[in-house]
């Protein structure tokens, strides 16, 4: 009688396995009755954990900062946040929403002129120049400027009631855009931390006419307070420790796999010599690279059949980072017929036919699902158990 061995993948636990193992075993009882469905559940024994209760993690078990601190500047961090996706959303607010704008008189210059005209000078100030250069932007700060005082947004607070009393918001708008535009063009972010990043909105700031007394960000900081809580950043400060708890063992697993996957391999090894054979090794995404890995490594004739199901190992291959196989040797003759399965919805599937020629057979099948629910609907998938009711030996 065939075993069918279960390998699971990252981030797996109890309940979660035997969830899926009893949906396997009810998928090929209604098209193999004759096949036994064995377990492999290496992440109670082989996978990642805190192993110090979280001693690593800031604050953990408060959720929030590091014992003893707090985060007053919190909301100002996300504010930039914000300026970040969208440099002129201060200035948009602040600016009136509707209203048909005054007409000029004869002559009249318009109100924001002198603040355009100041603006447009910034670049010739050599202590703003250091401070722009020091931080990474100097070279996207010109263009920033006049980017802000050109588009409709910018002109529409230039020439509003709240531009005189305002420069700090204009500031903030010109160095975020410098940020947006230096970020695009460079391969990384551009080193500016946020005693930098001030120094240059006080620097631009006192060089604009205007008064700050008369500032207005307060209402404005309220009126985005629940943008800003939505961001997931600070969310992720809030919740630092129910997102470790949740995203530790995928992540985990993954990084413990390859700086030392035996034992993961080891426990795969004993399920295997644990089955009656001949035995088929069913193996999902970590599973499947972990399964492949042992099997280039070691001759298991038990084994008749690999199915990798949703599996990085082609694509670790071809990066040159699979633990058992460099890129471009050949899998070893011991290792069994291999099928690959996988959904061009679940972007953490691969091909290996390719890589592979005449060793790997890869099946296509289409769960229907989004991703990333697509990398675990292949067990409610019809299409896999008849694929196996036909594979199996």
């Amino acid at each position: 009688m065939t075993t069918v061995l279960f390998v699971h993948g990252t981030g797996v636990r109890e309940p979660g396995y035997s969830g899926s193992l009893e949906r396997i075993r009810e998928g090929l009882a209604a098209v193999r009755p004759d096949v036994t469905v064995a377990p492999c559940h290496w992440g109670g024994s082989a996978g990642s954990a805190l192993r110090a209760d979280g001693l690593s993690v800031p604050g953990y078990g408060t959720g929030r900062a590091a014992p003893g601190e707090e985060d007053p500047e919190a909301g100002d961090v996300e504010f930039w946040g914000l300026l970040y996706v969208d440099p002129l959303l201060e200035l948009r607010l602040l600016a009136p929403e509707s209203g048909a704008r005054a007409e000029l008189a004869p002559g009249a210059a318009p109100a924001g002129e002198a603040l355009t005209a100041a603006a447009l000078a910034l670049a010739r100030d050599e202590v703003l120049r250091g401070l722009l250069d020091a931080a990474g932007i100097g070279g996207e700060f010109a263009a920033a400027v006049a980017a802000v005082v050109t588009s409709p947004d910018g002109r529409d607070f230039l020439r509003s009631p709240a531009a005189p009393g305002e420069p700090d918001a204009l500031a903030r708008a010109f160095v975020a855009e410098a940020v947006r535009r230096t970020a695009a063009r460079e391969p990384a972010a551009p080193a500016l931390d946020g005693t930098a990043r001030d120094a240059a909105v006080a620097r631009i700031a006192a060089l604009l006419p205007g008064d700050a007394a008369g500032s207005h960000r307060g209402p404005v900081t309220r009126r985005v307070g629940r943008l800003v809580l939505g961001l997931a950043s600070a969310q992720a400060v809030r919740r630092r420790s129910a997102l470790t708890d949740a995203a530790h063992p995928a992540a985990g697993d993954v990084l413990l796999y390859l700086a030392r996957g035996e034992a993961i391999r080891e426990a795969v090894a004993a399920a295997v010599r644990a089955a009656r054979p001949p035995v088929v090794v069913l193996a999902h995404s970590l599973g499947g690279i972990a399964s492949l890995d042992l099997l280039v490594l070691r001759e298991l004739p038990e084994v008749r059949l690999l199915v990798t199901v949703g599996s990085q190992a082609p694509f670790l291959y071809e990066l040159g980072a699979l633990p058992s196989l460099e890129y471009g040797a050949p899998l070893p003759a011991h290792v069994p017929p291999w099928i690959n399965v996988y959904d061009r919805r679940d972007l953490l599937s691969y091909v290996g036919a390719g890589l592979f020629p005449g060793r790997v057979r890869d099946v296509a099948v289409d769960g229907r699902q989004p991703f990333p629910m697509a990398h675990s609907a292949y067990w409610g998938n019809p299409e896999l158990y008849r694929l196996l009711a036909a594979e199996l030996p």
